[in-house]
């Protein structure tokens, strides 16, 4: 940990606070699919959005100053999740130190952060969407309950001790998808193992498996801080693309918060998608910052990241130009259908997809099992 922290020295008192996590960070720059380079950086990572001092510059200023004062030896500044509004962002814009010391790089377009409310009752949630919605979330569930023979179940994982059993499943399901299969990522790894395990034991944890039978289907990895659930790692087995597991688990879980009472916020995390769009009740415009600093050490792994990410954005306007994006990205991914292998279906709950006029409804999520319920848990970070 590096803490930068400024004190009013008349008073002994602590006035403000910029926490970061220093940690070794493999920087990979890619060209859609393709990795150009992967980088080894030291990287403090601020945690949270925002650090915690007085609105008046004088302070932010001063802990500013602090901060890039540091003796720790680290190569990037990692800011994740900056609201555009913030006071930081227009500091980090403005001041002369860090456009001297640093390259500024704001990896991805400002984008929209989404979340959802949850009220008292989870049929409340649903009156957010159009009758012709409802009948479509209602058919999609009743579809995936009938295709899983075995039983659909839902399993929430809160306790140190069912952590290997989730994490096994989990990375069955993970290795499956096209994150695993083109970007090589894993959600049974040791780190990913040790983060989860201390979440458990602060009582943050929260995951959800869906699972056909004893089966894994699909899975949410999450935490909840106070009232708030944050919505971290999901996946799901392209095998049952067609049923739009994700769509369903997603549905479930928003149940089952609703019906804990605990949580108030569904937190969708960084990055859009047309799932987080339908599901989400508001949002704010947010953009991820690097401060990469000017070293020798530092020009290979800024020039080639800047190169691709010039490069992809570049392509992305061609094929979109020609309506061909969607297509491109179908054939990199293997898949045969547009909500196929993604984190979270894209197309799952598109208004234009309604039930047959013949269906009869019925509670959105009816015939499933639950898995007995855990004590509810709240945290502070």
């Amino acid at each position: 940990m590096m803490v930068a922290a400024l004190f009013d020295r008349d008073l002994r008192t602590l006035i403000g606070a910029a926490p970061f996590l220093v940690q070794d960070w493999t920087w990979r720059c890619r060209l859609g699919y393709a990795s150009m380079g992967a980088f080894p950086v030291r990287r403090a990572v601020l945690c949270g959005t925002d650090w915690l001092a007085p609105d008046a510059p004088a302070e932010q200023e001063a802990l500013l100053q602090a901060v890039l004062s540091a003796k720790v030896p680290y190569q990037m500044i990692s800011i994740e999740g900056l609201p555009v509004e913030s006071d930081l962002l227009r500091l980090l814009r403005s001041s002369p130190r860090v456009r001297r010391e640093f390259w500024v790089d704001t990896p991805a377009e400002v984008t929209p952060r989404r979340l959802v409310d949850l009220p008292g009752n989870f049929d409340a949630y649903l009156a957010k969407f159009s009758g012709r919605t409802r009948r479509t979330l209602k058919y999609k569930a009743k579809r995936l309950t009938r295709a899983m023979t075995d039983g659909m179940r839902l399993q929430r994982i809160t306790r140190k001790e069912e952590l290997p059993r989730f994490l096994e499943q989990a990375g069955l399901v993970a290795a499956r998808s096209w994150q695993g299969r083109c970007l090589g990522q894993s959600v049974d790894g040791q780190a990913m193992r040790c983060k989860l395990e201390a979440f458990a034991e602060r009582g943050w944890l929260r995951g959800y498996l869906l699972l056909n039978g004893d089966a894994p289907v699909a899975f949410v990895i999450g935490m909840l801080d106070e009232s708030t659930y944050y919505y971290e790692r999901v996946g799901y087995d392209p095998a049952w693309a067609a049923y739009h597991p994700g769509s369903v688990l997603l549905l479930m879980i928003l149940e089952d918060l609703c019906a804990d009472g605990v949580p108030r916020t569904l937190d969708f995390g960084y990055g859009d998608n047309e799932y987080k769009r339908l599901f989400s009740t508001r949002s704010y415009d947010e953009l991820t910052v690097r401060l990469v600093r000017k070293s020798a050490a530092m020009v290979v792994p800024y020039v080639t990241h800047t190169a691709c990410w010039s490069g992809a954005a570049l392509i992305r306007k061609g094929l979109d130009r020609f309506a061909l994006r969607e297509k491109v990205r179908r054939l990199l991914r293997g898949s045969r259908a547009p909500e196929a292998q993604v984190e979270a279906p894209s197309a799952a709950c598109d208004e234009a997809e309604a039930a047959p006029r013949g269906e009869v409804a019925e509670p959105l999520l009816s015939g499933r099992q639950h898995e007995p319920r855990s004590r509810r848990i709240a945290g502070a970070l």
